[in-house]
């Protein structure tokens, strides 16, 4: 029969969503009936009085909705069916180990008493769902992501939510995200891709850096300092490190974004990451222009994505590895840009620039592909000469301004 009373079993459509949760859950410990329970008690708010299959089903459920993990799983899945999905496959499997650790324990079990029974059962939901205090702070970054982003750019936050919790590694990068979104808001939205770039409010937006070839675009500032200080606006000059002012691009030409994930970028600059600040710039791209391409790339470059949902699922995947090599990230995204035609595209690359290899023949290369690149230095490196750099360093922030999640 079924522990619930509000659900038909014999309904083909609660048997096809248990037939393809067993498919998922892949073991034949449990069958059909556990499955529309382990469905309906997400999907809709359940009413208990049915018959269930075995008594240590009907235990292990009880112990579940009076536990904290239902209290917070279950509202995100109310009338959804990928969260409620999701969360009857993990909560299935932990049934499952829940029964294979009595089967190991044997005739010992039964004189051990219900608080074990509850500790037993918590470990094995904390394996497949993750800590109670993370799906909150999940929930709340996708959601959020998804307010910036669009509606249909981003996969349903409660699901999102369900496939993260379980793993730690993915809800420490979780955080960087979440810290991500909040620097997010104190950046501008970018008017175009090229000379007119995301900044934070107080920070010149329109500003690249040239040398004294670019005399007449020179920004007010640099005009002071050649009066001011002549010998310092001398040096930055020859360094190619002008403030010049440029003209503000119009338009979606398209965004081709290349942002560094090696091993440096996770040092702080002004107390904040550098992969967070990478982050927060791509968001406010994404947020801004219909055709990106994000790439990521270390010693290696990986492959592009323009799907918005997957590229979320990157994020959520990406972790800190050893070398930066730009000139083979420039040189892969030249090659992939000329291969597909894509017309029109800026390329911005993310890097804190410590890489002592840059090949400026690449570069040039590049020039003739894109219709302009611009490098995008997070931190404190010395800019490329003969390349339109801008400059990102967060300002100082508050800790009160991020979620209240603990620093990684």
């Amino acid at each position: 029969m079924g522990l619930l009373l509000n659900v038909d079993y014999s309904d083909p459509l609660a048997r096809a969503r248990a037939l393809k949760i067993l498919r998922i859950v892949g073991s034949d410990v449990v069958g059909e009936e556990e499955a529309i329970d382990a469905y309906y008690i997400h999907y809709r708010v359940p009413i208990f009085g049915g018959r269930a299959s075995s008594p240590v089903w009907k235990r292990f459920v009880q112990l579940y909705i009076n536990s904290p993990y239902y209290g917070k799983i279950a509202p995100l899945c109310r009338l959804r069916h990928g969260p409620s999905l999701r969360a009857a496959v993990s909560l299935l499997r932990a049934f499952v180990d829940y029964l294979r650790s009595l089967e190991g324990f044997g005739r010992a079990w039964f004189g051990r008493g219900r608080r074990n029974a509850w500790v037993e059962t918590l470990r094995h939901l904390r394996r497949h769902f993750g800590d109670p205090s993370d799906i909150e702070m999940l929930y709340t970054v996708f959601r959020k992501l998804g307010e910036i982003l669009g509606r249909g750019r981003v996969g349903d936050p409660a699901s999102l939510t369900l496939s993260v919790s379980a793993d730690p590694r993915r809800v420490k990068i979780a955080r960087v995200l979440a810290r991500a979104l909040e620097l997010y808001r104190l950046m501008e939205r970018p008017a175009g891709l090229g000379p007119v770039v995301p900044a934070f409010r107080g920070v010149e937006r329109q500003r690249v850096y040239g040398s004294l070839s670019r005399l007449t675009k020179l920004s007010a500032s640099a005009w002071s300092l050649l009066v001011g200080a002549p010998p310092l606006f001398l040096y930055k000059s020859l360094s190619g490190e002008l403030p010049l002012n440029a003209k503000e691009a119009s338009g979606d030409g398209g965004v081709y974004l290349l942002i560094d994930k090696s091993g440096s970028m996770y040092s702080p600059v002004d107390g904040v990451e550098k992969i967070v600040v990478a982050t927060a710039y791509a968001l406010a791209v994404l947020k801004s222009y219909r055709r990106v391409v994000v790439r990521f790339f270390d010693a290696e470059v990986y492959e592009p994505v323009e799907d918005v949902d997957k590229l979320v699922d990157i994020l959520l995947r990406t972790v800190a590895s050893g070398g930066t090599d730009i000139s083979k990230a420039v040189e892969a995204a030249s090659r992939d840009a000329e291969m597909r035609k894509l017309r029109g595209y800026t390329l911005a690359v993310v890097t804190d620039l410590e890489d002592e290899k840059l090949s400026m023949e690449v570069i040039k290369w590049a020039k003739g592909i894109f219709r302009e690149i611009v490098f995008i230095v997070v931190g404190t490196a010395r800019p490329l000469q003969g390349v339109k750099s801008i400059r990102l360093t967060p300002p100082p922030i508050p800790a009160t301004l991020f979620f209240n999640t603990p620093q990684i």
